[in-house]
């Protein structure tokens, strides 16, 4: 039985038949205790709300009941792994699922209101919009509750509930490992075919003809592509609006010719190479322990933005350049060197960069200490130009905050052994071991880590994994032998030199 059909069909024969007014006098009887109703009597009593129809009370409550278990179900599950879904931007996200239940909601009840097909309710958009913006967790139990409430709308559908329930949950799964967004499109497409078929399966389940069922796996293909659609349009506006960091717009970011990083290669190209080779450490390491390795990618190719302000105070772009420090103290150097933090938070904040990679800017320093030049102003201390001077530690830290996530963590480790490695004459890794040990030990007894949610053991692996990129970075090479200098003729015999 096509459901969709029958309803419209007595929704246009109802609209055929005139209405049949009358008049009841007020305390006239209607009918007697005991009287046989023909059926203007039944007709009028239900005029009047004395018969016919449920008990308004009884669904209030049978509804009521179906929201609470809901409720429960939904804390029960957020009790339980919330941390884990709703990693950072609690509110945030939790604001982003009620609007986005609301909104299909709101989307289903129009169509009943409508009378078009309950089954082209396109509730598969949500599971795609909610996977991509809110996890597969959260989005699971959502669609979960939202395929109950769209049955319950749609008058008791249950065979509506279940299709509507198998085609979101199949979107799930499908959008989960999708990267750029041109697979983002087939991978819609594929949920169309999928939601079409299953709603010819569900149809011949109901009962109906074959010619019936193939009418609504039309319905159910066009709901899948009109889901698409809607997911297309609604993700960008969704990932704006809420500043929700999505891995199609972190492949976006780690494009290197983004114009950003164009930038920081034309102004900086030191830096530019340096944040590259420090992505795939970090990239590497976060893959080793399970973090996010395209955020730590991302992370760290942006991580050094702040230095386009000033490129030729930092090493890296100091080829064929005298370097600046020397002309100034070591205290006014180190001032210098700390504001590429809070200049890379600007630059991030004016190119738009998510709120998980200006986190990453801030953090990939922590609160350690510039080195270099704290040594040199404890030597300039006890003599020459600036003997006698006070040296205050806090002036030669960087400001923090300390790394939270994983991925900042990885990318601090990350930055420092680069950076120390690349100094050397002649690495090997025996040398590479010790200063990938000696810079992890130095950031725990700085408290670095302290508020880091990396463990001991994915410290430690953090630091194998970056060891062992580097020696695979740097590797054997063939040194090749100059060529023999090339004697000059002898002068012939009679000539001077």
């Amino acid at each position: 039985m096509d459901r969709s059909a029958t309803a419209s069909a007595r929704n246009e024969a109802a609209a055929g038949v005139d209405d049949v007014s009358g008049r009841v006098a007020q305390g006239e009887r209607v009918v007697a205790r005991g009287e046989v109703l023909d059926r203007g009597d039944v007709a009028r009593m239900e005029a009047l709300g004395l018969a016919g129809g449920a008990n308004p009370w009884s669904v209030f409550l049978g509804v009521g009941i179906v929201v609470a278990t809901e409720m429960w179900v939904a804390w029960y599950f957020l009790e339980r792994f919330g941390k884990r879904i709703l990693k950072g931007k609690t509110a945030i996200r939790v604001l982003l699922a009620a609007s986005l239940l609301i909104l299909f909601t709101a989307l289903a009840r129009a169509f009943v209101l409508l009378s078009l097909p309950y089954y082209l309710i396109p509730l598969a958009g949500l599971s795609i919009l909610g996977t991509i913006l809110l996890g597969p967790r959260l989005m699971f139990l959502m669609v979960v509750i939202e395929s109950v409430n769209i049955g319950i709308i749609a008058g008791n559908d249950f065979f509506l509930a279940s299709v509507l329930l198998l085609t979101s949950g199949f979107a799930i799964y499908t959008v989960l490992r999708v990267g750029p967004r041109t697979e983002f499109l087939w991978a819609g497409l594929l949920i169309a075919v999928v939601t079409g078929v299953v709603t010819f399966a569900f149809a011949l389940i109901g009962g109906g003809g074959l010619q019936a069922a193939l009418g609504q796996g039309g319905i159910g293909l066009v709901n899948g592509l009109l889901s698409l659609m809607l997911a297309m349009v609604l993700l960008p506006l969704l990932e704006n609006a809420f500043n929700i960091l999505t891995p199609q717009k972190m492949l976006e970011l780690a494009d290197t010719g983004n114009p950003l990083l164009h930038k920081l290669l034309s102004g900086a190209p030191g830096t530019f190479t340096h944040s590259i080779q420090v992505g795939s450490l970090a990239a590497n390491a976060a893959e080793r322990i399970g973090a996010d390795p395209l955020l730590a990618r991302v992370g760290a190719y942006y991580h050094d933005v702040g230095k386009l302000e000033h490129p030729y105070y930092f090493i890296e772009n100091q080829i064929g350049r005298a370097n600046p420090h020397k002309s100034l103290t070591p205290a006014l150097s180190a001032r210098i060197i700390k504001r590429h933090v809070k200049d890379g938070l600007r630059l991030g904040r004016e190119w738009n960069l998510p709120q998980e990679v200006l986190d990453m800017i801030a953090q990939h320093h922590g609160t350690t200490r510039i080195e270099y030049f704290y040594r040199r102003a404890l030597e300039d201390s006890l003599g020459g130009d600036l003997a006698g001077v006070d040296v205050r530690e806090a002036d030669f830290r960087y400001p923090g905050p300390k790394p939270k996530s994983k991925e900042a963590g990885i990318l601090m480790l990350a930055d420092s052994i680069e950076a120390t490695v690349k100094s050397l004459d002649k690495p090997t890794p025996k040398r590479i071991e010790d200063i990938v040990a000696g810079t992890i030990r130095g950031k725990l007894e700085d408290g670095q880590f302290d508020e880091c949610q990396l463990t001991m053991h994915e410290i430690h692996e953090t630091g194998e994994a970056i060891r062992e990129a580097l020696i695979g970075f740097i590797g054997p090479r063939i040194e090749y032998p100059q060529a023999p200098a090339q004697s000059k003729p002898a002068p012939a015999r009679g000539s001077t030199a």
